[in-house]
């Protein structure tokens, strides 16, 4: 295949050779040897603890007393989801996912009465369909998941027992380390995860491998109120914790040369919409009720396990909608919302705004949304949007369903409290390192507070409505770690690793990252300021309007258009973190299999442009990448000082050396 070298500005030179598309070997970017056997290695739980799975991801299925998954049933749907069985000869769907699995009564009931429904599994096959556009879901990976027992995954459920203890804080408080944060900040400390000189070990007792480590550097600094539950990439830990665009709205003057322009109305207030044709896109949430979490109870936690649909029990607040202010407003962003719906009404901010295209593409839009074309202009990057989403979701069902089955942060919580309990027998060969676990969980205390035992102690309110005999035969539960949840449904129907919305936010926030111009030719990064977008909002306190942020660290000159994409990603990822729903692994390598989707798609979308085209970007983890078209051979991926090869598998066991 020929190669090229493409002249480009001082910061894309290139050190190393890239390797191309053309357009009929449009997926021969990423390397498929060491690639595709990476892409199907798991961290090996499922084999250790057979019998119990402990940490494999069994919801909707029959669970006993102690929540241990019934083996004949769990041995099915494993079988089912390896190998679909979709009809028998008449043409009957047998499939196990088309039915409930679990045919017990449950123990609890709709808080209004009735009884609840089972819910469905939620895409398990969908990773076995072929993709025809951008690299099938088959090529893509992530790293093992951590083993229970490891430094990292206390880390991780530590940090979501933080967050449930924060989840009513608002983010400025967070940032100023008020209001207990100061305490939780020092309990995390303790944890040799989160200590700067520490030295964290793996389940076994081994010192980490790269993937691990790289996952826990979060933009290059230690543990602080600034720092905390911050994305791990350029910009996450710059300014206010939520992106600029989940706030911020623009409404145009009326005379075509301001709408030109982009300039905001002359009033004191921030616009909190923007137009969508003849509408307005709010960029306020229906919150949901303060205080109020789930799964705390045993027996309503144990219904959800059996696939109880307690969705209808969500409660909300009666204030009418707000800013995004705290983590429960963030978790209820992205419990409702369409999975790439942040990312799109950012495409239209820009586009409203008059943010430019990369420099690298051609004319074909301006700072009128209105007058961009149908290949490279605002129409394109819109429908993009869309359609990588779908690429993404499909190549990280294959990760959660056929791959890792990782479980949920719910089940874990209820790991920790059998063994708190005297009741880790139960699960088997997993009982010492889930008693490891529980005892770095500990470690995380200072002074006069204990992450843990604030767990213990927060409140086990029963959501839902309980017979006489509900808690007949359950285990006896004095000190109780199952995790507040901020969903009464808890989790969604699939396992945790990969994330859905992480996946889709690496994808949809890399495409927004390469039609839009987020760094200058000399290199350096856009500002916010530079882009037009010249006041930094947070919420007032309530979150009822927005308020220009008076912090000189918000400064719209500091902040860049690079890094705020970055957050937007990783406050859409995280976000389900402080629902209680994901872990921190989930969101760190799924923006980045992400990431890949969508730069496959965009490569192979030049290898089929006639036109002399580029798009530039930083990477999530601050490589300088170039998808070059328009020439015959097809397209090209140039990455400064790396190589396609490289880069496609960085995070994958294979190159990086992985240890749990």
């Amino acid at each position: 295949m020929p190669q090229h070298i493409i002249p480009s500005e001082p910061w894309q030179d290139l050190e190393k050779p890239n390797r191309g598309l053309n357009r009929d070997q449009c997926h021969s970017s990423a390397p498929t040897g060491a690639r595709d056997r990476a892409a199907a290695e798991h961290n090996g739980e499922a084999d250790l603890f057979a019998g119990t799975w402990p940490t494999s991801f069994s919801k909707g299925l029959r669970h006993d007393e102690n929540g241990i998954v019934d083996v004949q049933v769990y041995t099915e749907f494993l079988e089912e989801v390896a190998d679909p069985t979709c009809t028998d000869n008449q043409g009957n769907r047998l499939t196990l996912f088309d039915t409930p699995a679990y045919s017990g009564p449950f123990r609890t009931a709709p808080s209004a009465g009735g009884e609840f429904r089972w819910r469905a599994w939620e895409g398990p096959i969908l990773g076995h369909r072929l993709g025809f556009n951008g690299l099938d879901a088959g090529g893509l990976g992530i790293a093992p998941a951590p083993r229970l027992g490891s430094d990292e995954l206390a880390a991780e459920m530590a940090e979501l027992y933080a967050m449930a203890c924060l989840r009513d804080v608002s983010f400025e408080t967070i940032r100023d380390g008020a209001e207990g944060t100061d305490k939780v900040l020092g309990a995390l400390g303790r944890l040799e995860w989160f200590r700067k000189d520490g030295f964290p070990k793996d389940a076994s007792g081994a010192e980490i491998g790269k993937v691990p480590a790289a996952r826990r550097v979060r933009d290059g600094e230690g543990l602080s109120s600034r720092t905390l539950f911050r994305g791990s990439s350029q910009g996450c830990s710059d300014g206010p914790y939520v992106s600029q665009f989940l706030l911020q709205g623009y409404d145009p003057l009326t005379s075509d040369a301001a709408h030109v322009q982009g300039r905001w109305l002359a009033n004191t207030t921030a616009p909190r919409a923007m137009p969508f044709g003849s509408f307005r896109v709010d960029q306020r949430v229906a919150p949901q009720a303060v205080g109020v979490d789930y799964l705390r109870d045993w027996a309503e936690w144990l219904d959800v396990q059996n696939g109880a649909d307690a969705t209808g029990e969500q409660a909300f607040e009666t204030c009418g909608p707000k800013f995004i202010e705290t983590p429960r407003d963030l978790a209820t962003y992205v419990h409702f919302d369409s999975i790439y719906q942040a990312f799109f009404n950012a495409c239209l901010l820009m586009l409203g705004r008059g943010i430019q295209a990369d420099d690298g593409l051609p004319e074909v839009w301006n700072s009128r949304a209105e007058d961009g074309g149908a290949h490279w202009g605002g129409s394109h990057a819109l429908s993009m949007l869309a359609e990588t989403a779908t690429r993404a979701m499909r190549a990280v069902r294959r990760q959660t369903f056929q791959v890792h089955n990782r479980a949920r942060p719910e089940k874990l919580g209820s790991v920790a409290t059998l063994v708190a309990n005297g009741h880790g027998a139960v699960l088997g060969a997993a009982e010492p390192f889930a008693a490891a676990h529980l005892e770095k969980l500990e470690s995380a205390a200072c002074e006069d507070f204990s992450l843990v035992e604030a767990i213990a102690a927060a409140p086990a309110t029963k959501r839902f409505a309980h017979n006489a005999v509900s808690h007949k035969g359950l285990p006896q539960i004095d000190r109780n770690l199952l995790l507040p949840v901020a969903y009464p449904e808890g989790s969604p129907m699939q396992p945790s690793y990969g994330a859905a919305h992480g996946a889709v936010a690496g994808a949809c926030a890399t495409l927004l990252k390469a039609f839009f111009r987020t760094h200058a030719l000399d290199g350096s990064r856009v500002t916010l300021a530079e882009a037009g977008m010249e006041r930094v909002f947070v919420p007032a306190p309530g979150g009822m309007k927005l308020v220009e942020s008076v912090r000189p660290e918000d400064s719209a000159a500091k902040l860049t258009l690079n890094g705020e994409l970055n957050k937007l990603a990783a406050n859409i990822a995280i976000g389900r973190n402080f629902a209680g729903v994901h872990f921190y692994s989930d969101y760190f390598d799924s923006i980045r299999m992400g990431e890949r989707v969508a730069v496959g798609i965009l490569a192979e979308q030049m290898a089929n442009f006639r036109g002399a085209a580029k798009m530039s970007l930083e990477t999530f983890d601050g490589d300088r990448l170039n998808i070059v078209g328009g020439r015959s051979c097809g397209s090209e991926i140039h990455i400064v000082n790396s190589t396609p090869e490289l880069w496609w598998t960085r995070h994958l066991p294979e190159q990086a050396g992985w240890a749990g």
